[in-house]
C-alpha cells in the first residue's frame, strides 16, 4: 500500500499596503503597555486591525489597505482616546507620534479629528499621491491614468503630443534624469512590470477602476529594490458600505 501524502495551498493575493504607527504615554511622560489599539475602516465600518502597546507604549497597526481609519485607543484607569479621519496611502507608513491618555474612567472618550501627518518621518522615502478623484475628474485626452504623472515634481515624457493611448507602455516617462526603462509599476502589491522587456505592464487598469496611485521616486524599501527609478503603486477601487442610487 502506497500512501500519498498531499497539501492543500491557499492561494495569497498581494495588495499595496501600509502601516500605521506610534507611541502612548501618560500625562507624566511614562510610557503605557498593554493598551488595546484599534483601527477600523471607516468606509466599510470593519475593524481591520488590532494590537496592543509594546515596551515603551510602542504600537504598530499592520499591514492595512489604503483607505481612511479611525484609531480607538483603550487602557484601564485612562480616557478613551480616538483619532479619526487618517488617510492611509498605498505603501505609505504613518506615524502618529507621542500620543498621551489622561487619567479618568473607560467610558469617557477624548475624540480627535485632525489631518494626518503629511509628512512620513518614519522613512526616507518620498512620493505623491493622486486620489481616485484626481483620476476620473480630470479629462485626460486618450484617457490614460498615467497622463497624470506629468503633473508630479520631476517627471517629463516623451510623448509627442497631449493624447496619449500607450496603455500598458512604462518607459515614455523620465522621472528625475533616470531613463524610462527603470521604472517599476505594481498593481495591488504585485509586480505589474514585463520584467522581460522593462517597457510594458501585465495589466492595464482603465481610468474608472483605479482606486488612487503613488509614485515614490527615491530610496526604496528593499521589497521595491529592482529598479532605480520611480516606483508606481497603484490600487483598484474597493466597496464600501456607502450606497449611491438614484431617484
Amino acid at each position: 500500500m502506497v500512501l500519498v501524502a498531499t497539501t492543500s495551498v491557499i492561494p495569497a493575493f498581494a495588495q499595496s499596503t501600509g502601516r500605521i504607527e506610534g507611541a502612548l504615554f501618560d500625562v507624566q511622560g511614562g510610557a503605557i503597555t498593554g493598551a488595546k489599539v484599534t483601527a477600523t475602516d471607516e468606509a466599510k465600518q470593519i475593524v481591520a486591525r488590532e494590537t496592543t502597546t509594546g515596551v515603551g507604549g510602542v504600537f504598530q497597526l499592520q499591514p492595512l489597505l489604503p483607505g481612511t481609519y479611525a484609531v480607538k485607543i483603550e487602557g484601564k484607569g485612562f480616557k478613551t482616546v480616538n483619532r479619526t479621519n487618517l488617510v492611509l496611502d498605498p505603501n505609505q507608513i504613518m506615524n502618529l507620534g507621542n500620543l498621551t491618555m489622561e487619567i479618568g474612567e473607560t467610558r469617557e472618550t477624548v475624540s480627535v479629528t485632525a489631518e494626518a501627518p503629511t509628512v512620513e518621518t518614519s522613512t526616507a522615502q518620498r512620493g505623491f499621491v493622486l486620489t481616485s478623484r484626481q483620476v476620473t475628474e480630470n479629462s485626460l485626452n486618450g484617457r490614460d491614468f498615467q497622463s497624470l504623472m506629468r503633473t508630479l515634481p520631476g517627471v517629463v515624457s516623451n510623448d509627442t503630443s497631449d493624447f496619449r493611448l500607450a496603455f500598458n507602455n512604462t518607459d515614455s516617462m523620465n522621472v528625475n534624469g533616470m531613463r524610462g526603462s527603470n521604472n517599476n509599476f505594481y498593481l495591488d502589491g504585485s509586480i505589474n512590470t514585463d520584467v522581460g522587456a522593462n517597457d510594458g505592464q501585465y495589466t492595464q487598469l482603465s481610468m474608472d477602476a483605479v482606486g488612487e496611485f503613488r509614485e515614490q521616486t527615491n530610496v526604496f524599501n528593499a521589497e521595491y529594490g529592482r529598479n532605480p527609478g520611480i516606483l508606481l503603486s497603484a490600487t483598484m477601487k474597493t466597496g464600501s458600505r456607502q450606497f449611491h442610487g438614484t431617484a
